[in-house]
């Protein structure tokens, strides 16, 4: 909801404390969420957006983590 509306810092937070639940959980379902938020990021990182940035890390390191 936030990142439709274009709240990009709030997107990332709530991402950041979807993560946090995520710890653990192995699925095709959480990957492919996991996957869709880095795509949402990608513009803001390449934008030098810290936000973003530190997201795009930890959800390619939980991808990683997944074996994929």
């Amino acid at each position: 909801m936030y990142y439709r509306r274009g709240s990009i810092e709030h997107a990332c937070a709530t991402w950041q404390r979807a993560l946090d639940h995520l710890d653990g959980v192995r699925s095709v379902r959480t990957r492919k969420a996991v996957a869709k938020i880095r795509r949402n990021v990608a513009p803001f990182r390449a934008r030098g957006m810290r936000a973003a940035t530190e997201l795009d890390i930890r959800a390619r390191d939980l991808l990683v983590a997944y074996g994929g």
